[in-house]
C-alpha cells in the first residue's frame, strides 16, 4: 500500500497545480473541502446545462440511431457486393485464361491456314490456268499463266523446305500433294512449251516475208513475250536453242538480202569520179575533148578536188540515201559508202539491243550469227570496188567515215562492229598507198613528149597536183585536229596501228619533190632562161592559189611560196636586163669596185651615154615591162605583184646609179641635167601599178 501511495504521490507531484499548492504550504484538508465544493458547483451547472439541452440531445440520439441503422444496411449491401465481386473476379480470370487460350489457338490456326493456303496456291492448278495453257492463244494473259505455272513447277521441285515456311519442315517434293501435282504441272509445261514454240516459229516466219517491218514485229510480237523465251530456256533448252537458231537463220537471210539489194541499187547511183587514167600526170589526150585539140578544163582536176565531197563527213549521221527517191541522181562512192554504213549501224544497233533483251546472255553470239553473212557481203562489195578504185579522195573520206562510225558505235555502247571497221581500214589504207604510189610514179616517169606542148601558162598537171595535194592536206589536217579532241582516242589508235597519217605525210613530201623536179624538167622545153622562169612562176602560182583557196595549212603553202618568190626575184632581174642591161651592169660593177677603191674615177662619156639612153627610153621601157608581164602571167594578181617588184627594182637600180654619179663627180657634169627625177619615175610607175 505504501508503495502504491508513494507512486501516486510521486505522479501527482508532477502536476503543476498540486505542486504549487504543496509549495505554498496550504492545508490540504481545507483545500480538499474547497475543491469538493467547487466540484459540486460545477456538477450542478453541468446538470442544468444538460437538462436545458435534453431535447436536442434526444433528437441527436435519434438521428444517430437512424444513421447507425442506415450504415448497418449499407454494410450488409457492401458485403453482398463484395461477395458478388469476388465471384465476378473469378469468372473474369477464367474468361481471360480462356481468351488467351483461344488467341493462341487462333494464331496457330491462322498460321497453319496461311501456310496451307500458301502451299495450296503453289501446288494446286486452277481450272482457268489449265484451260488457258491447253487451249488459249499466246497473249499477255497466257504469258501470266505460264509464269504462274513455272513458279508452281519451281516450288514442287524443291528438295528442301521452302524458305517462306509454306511446306513447314518438309520439302515440297516430298509431300504427297507435291508428288501428285508435279506430274500434272510437267504435262502443262510441255503443252506451254509446244504452244510457245509454235508461236515463235510462226512469228519468225513473218520476218522472212518481203517488205516486212522487222522492227515492229520484234517489238510487238517478240519482245512483248520475252518471258516466254526465258521460260523455254528453263523448261526446254533444246527448244529454246531451236527457236534461237531459226531466228538467227531467218534474220541472217533477211538482213543479207536487204543489204544485197540495197547495195545493188546504190551501185547504179555511183558517179564513178575517177578511173585508172586519173593520175596527176596523164597523157595530154586523156584531158582533151574527143572532137577538139584543146584541153577540157573540166577534166583537169575533178578526180582530185575535195570540193563539196567533204560534206559527207558533216552529214554522216543523217538518214541514208533512199534509193527509190534518188534514182535520177548520181553520187560519189563515199556517199554510197556512208549510206550503207549508216544503214548497217542503225540496223546492227537495233538488232543488238533486241538480242540483249530477248536472248539475254547469248546476245553477242547471236548477233554475229545474224550479221556474219551481211558483213562478209559488205566487205566483198568493198573489195570489188577497191579493185578498180583510183580515187584517193574517196578512200581518205571513207577512212574518216570509218573512224567516225567506230566512235558512234562506242557512244551507243554497241562496239559490235569493231572487227568490221578494222577490216575496212585494212582494205582502205593499202589501196590508198597504192594510189599514192601510182601518182608518184606518174610524176617520176612523165616526159614532155607524153604531156604535150609546154607553154608559158600553167600546165594542167599543176592544177591536178594542187587539187590532189590540197584535198589530202585538208583531210589530214582534220584527222590531226580530231585526234586532239576528247573522245577521239579511237582515231589516233587506228591511225597508229595502220601508220596512216605518217604514211600520208611521207608520200606528200615525195609527191612534192617529184612535182618540183618535173616542173623543172618541163621548163627546160623553153629556149630562154626567162621563159623557163615564167613557166615555173605560173605553175607555182597556180599551185599556191589552189592551196590558198582550199585553206590549206599555212606552213604547207609557205613551202611553195618560198620557191615562187625565188623565181619572181630571178624574173625581175631577167626582165630588167632585157631593157636596162648596160645600166644594171654599170651599177653592179661600179659598186663592187667602189668597195675596194674609194677614189674610183668614172668615165664621163660612159656615164653620159647611160644617162641619155635612160632619159630617152625609160617610159617606153616601163610600158614594155608592163606589156611583157601582162602577157606572161595569166593570173592578174600574180602579174601585178611581179610588175610591182620589177618596177620597184628598176627604181632602186636608177637610184643607186644616181648615187654613184654623185660620189664619182665632185662637180655635177653637164649631162646631169638630163637625169630623170625619182618623182617622175614614181609618177609613171603609178600609172601601171597603183599600189606602189
Amino acid at each position: 500500500m505504501e508503495e502504491e501511495l508513494s507512486s501516486e504521490l510521486s505522479s501527482f507531484s508532477n502536476d503543476p497545480t498540486i505542486a504549487e499548492v504543496l509549495n505554498k504550504n496550504v492545508n490540504l484538508q481545507d483545500y480538499s473541502t474547497v475543491l469538493e465544493e467547487q466540484l459540486a458547483e460545477s456538477e450542478k451547472i453541468c446538470v442544468e446545462a444538460y437538462a436545458g439541452k435534453s431535447k436536442s440531445l434526444a433528437k441527436l440520439q435519434t438521428n444517430i440511431d437512424d444513421c447507425d441503422n442506415i450504415l448497418a444496411g449499407m454494410q450488409e449491401m457492401l458485403l453482398g457486393f463484395q461477395a458478388d465481386l469476388s465471384g465476378i473476379s473469378d469468372e473474369i480470370k477464367h474468361l481471360q485464361e480462356e481468351s488467351m487460350t483461344m488467341g493462341v489457338k487462333l494464331r496457330n490456326r491462322r498460321s497453319a491456314e496461311q501456310r496451307v493456303r500458301g502451299f495450296l496456291s503453289n501446288v494446286v492448278i486452277s481450272p482457268s490456268l489449265a484451260t488457258t495453257i491447253c487451249n488459249g492463244v499466246i497473249s499477255t494473259t497466257y504469258l501470266a499463266y505460264v509464269i504462274e505455272l513455272n513458279e508452281k513447277h519451281t516450288y514442287v521441285s524443291m528438295r528442301e523446305p521452302s524458305e517462306d515456311g509454306t511446306s513447314v519442315d518438309i520439302a515440297p517434293l516430298d509431300t504427297v500433294a507435291g508428288k501428285e501435282m508435279r506430274s500434272h504441272i510437267e504435262k502443262l509445261r510441255l503443252k506451254a512449251v509446244e504452244k510457245s514454240r509454235e508461236y515463235f516459229i510462226n512469228v519468225i516466219s513473218e520476218l522472212r516475208r518481203a517488205k516486212t517491218n522487222v522492227r515492229m514485229i520484234q517489238t510487238t510480237k517478240l519482245l512483248k513475250y520475252k518471258q516466254l523465251m526465258k521460260f523455254l530456256d528453263a523448261a526446254a533448252p533444246d527448244v529454246h536453242q531451236e527457236v534461237r537458231n531459226i531466228y538467227a537463220e531467218s534474220m541472217a537471210k533477211t538482213t543479207s538480202s536487204l543489204f544485197k539489194t540495197y547495195q545493188q541499187q546504190l551501185a547504179k547511183l555511183d558517179s564513178k569520179v575517177a578511173g585508172k587514167h586519173d593520175l596527176i600526170c596523164v597523157d595530154e589526150a586523156a584531158v582533151k575533148d574527143m572532137f577538139s585539140t584543146k584541153i577540157n578544163m573540166s577534166k583537169r582536176s575533178d578526180p582530185f578536188s575535195l570540193g563539196e565531197r567533204g560534206r559527207v563527213l558533216d552529214i554522216k549521221d543523217e538518214k541514208p540515201i533512199m534509193v527509190h527517191i534518188a534514182t535520177a541522181e548520181k553520187y560519189p562512192y563515199e556517199m554510197l559508202f556512208r549510206s550503207v554504213m549508216k544503214h548497217l549501224m542503225d540496223a546492227a544497233t537495233n538488232e543488238y539491243a533486241f538480242t540483249k533483251q530477248f536472248f539475254a546472255d547469248n546476245s553477242r553470239e547471236i548477233f554475229h550469227q545474224i550479221y556474219t553473212k551481211t558483213l562478209s557481203l559488205i566487205l566483198e562489195n568493198l573489195e570489188n570496188f577497191l579493185y578498180n578504185c583510183h580515187d584517193a579522195v574517196c578512200l581518205l573520206l571513207m577512212i574518216r567515215l570509218t573512224e567516225a562510225n567506230r566512235k558512234t558505235m562506242r557512244q551507243r555502247n554497241a562496239n559490235i562492229l569493231d572487227n568490221l571497221f578494222d577490216r575496212i581500214n585494212m582494205l582502205l589504207w593499202p589501196r590508198l598507198k597504192t594510189i599514192f604510189d601510182n601518182n608518184l610514179k606518174s610524176l617520176k616517169t612523165a616526159t614532155p613528149k607524153k604531156l604535150g606542148s609546154v607553154e608559158l601558162h600553167p600546165h594542167y598537171i599543176s592544177r591536178r597536183y594542187a587539187e590532189f595535194t590540197s584535198s589530202m592536206l585538208t583531210l589530214l589536217k582534220a584527222m590531226d585536229e580530231g585526234a586532239g579532241q576528247k573522245g577521239t582516242e579511237v582515231d589516233a589508235e587506228t591511225s597508229t596501228r595502220f601508220g596512216g597519217k605518217e604514211m600520208l605525210k611521207t608520200d606528200l613530201v615525195n609527191l612534192q619533190n617529184a612535182m618540183l623536179k618535173l616542173l623543172t624538167q618541163l621548163s627546160g622545153q623553153h629556149s630562154t632562161n626567162k621563159n623557163k622562169i615564167v613557166f615555173l612562176i605560173n605553175n607555182l602560182d597556180s599551185i599556191v592559189c589552189v592551196l590558198q583557196e582550199r585553206k590549206v595549212n599555212r606552213e604547207e603553202v609557205a613551202k611553195y611560196e618560198e620557191r615562187l618568190n625565188q623565181q619572181r626575184e630571178q624574173f625581175v632581174e631577167e626582165e630588167l636586163r632585157q631593157s636596162y642591161s648596160k645600166l644594171i651592169a654599170f651599177v653592179i660593177q661600179t659598186e663592187g669596185i667602189q668597195k675596194t677603191d674609194k677614189k674610183l674615177e668614172l668615165d664621163p662619156a660612159v656615164c653620159e651615154s647611160l644617162v641619155r639612153n635612160f632619159s630617152t627610153t625609160w617610159k617606153n621601157g616601163i610600158e614594155q615591162i608592163n606589156n611583157n608581164v601582162l602577157s606572161y602571167f595569166s593570173n592578174f594578181r600574180n602579174g601585178m605583184e611581179i610588175l610591182k617588184q620589177v618596177l620597184t627594182q628598176l627604181l632602186l637600180y636608177y637610184t643607186r646609179f644616181q648615187g654613184i654619179l654623185k660620189k664619182g663627180f665632185k662637180k655635177a657634169p653637164p649631162f646631169a641635167k638630163e637625169l630623170v627625177s625619182t618623182n617622175a619615175i614614181l609618177a609613171e610607175i603609178k600609172k601601171y601599178a597603183l599600189a606602189i
